[in-house]
């Protein structure tokens, strides 16, 4: 699996980077700092699971969900937010969101939620 990685800050990435080195069932992780970069990476390659930082300046997490969730897209997305209100949430899954972590607490349920992707993918090929 390709992962992506889209948080605006360098040291989150290199933490989530550190973790996800260890998932066996990934061959490629990448990172975006920006909106930009993120949409850019996404069009170059085929991404199967976006790590999302649900505030990206400018409204881009927003902008870049829509992009990745649009019809026909089977790429999962992981929110990672430090505004873990319930409306949010809801936005989020309204939106397509696989999963919502808080961004400084829930590190630990990324590599679970990893394998579920993993397995789920596996078993619709």
């Amino acid at each position: 699996m390709h992962v992506l990685i889209v948080d605006s800050s360098v040291e989150i990435i290199g933490r989530l980077e550190e973790i996800l080195i260890e998932e066996k069932s990934i061959r490629m992780i990448s990172s975006a700092i920006s909106y930009e970069e993120a949409t850019k990476s996404l069009k170059e390659n085929k991404t199967d699971v976006v790590l999302l930082d649900c505030s990206l300046p400018g409204n881009g997490s927003l902008e870049i969900l829509k992009e990745i969730k649009k019809p026909g897209s089977k790429t999962s997305v992981i929110v990672l937010s430090n505004q873990t209100n319930i409306y949010k949430q809801e936005q989020c899954k309204l939106m397509g969101v696989d999963f919502f972590f808080d961004k400084y607490y829930g590190f630990e349920k990324i590599p679970g939620a990893i394998k579920t992707i993993a397995a789920g993918k596996k078993a619709n090929n």
